[in-house]
């Protein structure tokens, strides 16, 4: 059996380095000093290595900060050509930054992480306690963390926005403030209504890109005997509101033809229809219902029949 003479350091050395690396074992293989190892790998390996994780993180932090404002900017663009929103954009690229910030740091604490536990710390009461601490506010707060995830998928998505008629579910009014986890809508009478994030499963939004004013006006049965007549006096009204100038910017597209709906033994029903934007289908239903009404009237055809209308006067 051969002996060396520097057997007799290989207990130091376990005491002195816990797993000093592929460096301090080559160095105590060509015969250098426990302490002399242990200091030149404390003063080189683990600065480097120290340095090393750092560069990386930072790269990673920053290429991937920009990787996730492309994806989301991308995101913004759909959006945005698909809702006719003009303020799209500028939320989506808002969101987009405070990703990246949440990013940079969940990378921080991870290289922190790895730093320390280079440095010789004992990390796992630490990832302990983390782990239970963790697991008890996610177990708590569900409905808050649903809420801020549903939040930042509707500005994502800019599925409404401040000033919006919208319903949600059974709730309808106009939007008046947005956050992560609330929407505030304002009802028709008044009331404020405050609905979590999460809970929104079904929006309906009224005030996006085009609309169509409909108009259902119910006429005497006799008035099928010269129906044509009454569709051209019906089309005659929509055009007129249609040339309003209040309208006529926004009536894009001609009315459609008068369609007939249904009827029954004493009354028909006639529906029209005139492109519009959401902001003034109201407005310009009333307008078209005042209008066809009144011209009927003139006609003789509301609320009497033709047969009254045609027959002379004495």
């Amino acid at each position: 059996m051969t002996w060396w003479p520097s057997a007799g350091l290989y207990p130091l050395v376990g005491a002195v380095d816990q797993g000093g690396g592929w460096l301090y074992d080559l160095l105590t293989k060509l015969g250098v000093r426990a302490e002399t190892a242990k200091t030149v790998t404390d003063l080189i390996v683990r600065p480097v290595g120290i340095l090393l994780v750092v560069l990386v993180a930072v790269l990673v932090a920053r290429y991937g900060g920009k990787a996730i404002r492309r994806v989301l900017e991308r995101l913004a663009n759909q959006t945005a050509t698909h809702s006719g929103s003009e303020r799209a954009g500028a939320r989506v690229t808002t969101m987009a930054g405070l990703v990246a910030n949440i990013w940079r740091f969940f990378v921080s604490i991870v290289a922190g992480a790895i730093i320390l536990g280079m440095l010789g710390v004992n990390l796992t009461p630490l990832l302990a306690s983390a782990t239970i601490i963790g697991a008890t506010i996610g177990f708590g707060a569900q409905q808050i963390v649903r809420d801020y995830l549903s939040g930042f998928l509707l500005t994502i998505e800019d599925q409404y926005s401040i000033g919006d008629s919208v319903t949600v579910d059974t709730i309808g009014g106009v939007v008046e403030d947005v956050t992560m986890r609330i929407t505030r809508l304002r009802g028709s009478d008044g009331t404020v209504y405050f609905v979590p994030n999460g809970d929104i499963r079904l929006v309906a939004n009224t005030s996006r890109g085009w609309a169509r004013a409909v108009v259902d006006l119910t006429l005497p049965g006799a008035s099928a005997a010269d129906l044509d007549r009454v569709r051209h006096i019906v089309e005659g009204a929509a055009h007129a509101v249609a040339e309003r100038p209040e309208f006529a910017e926004h009536c894009t597209e001609p009315p459609t033809a008068v369609t007939f709906e249904a009827a029954d033994a004493t009354t028909l029903t006639l529906r029209l229809t005139l492109h519009t934007v959401h902001s003034q289908r109201d407005e310009l239903t009333r307008a078209l219902q005042e209008e066809a009404i009144t011209r009927l009237a003139q006609a003789g055809v509301w609320p009497g029949p033709l047969s009254e209308a045609a027959a002379p006067t004495s």
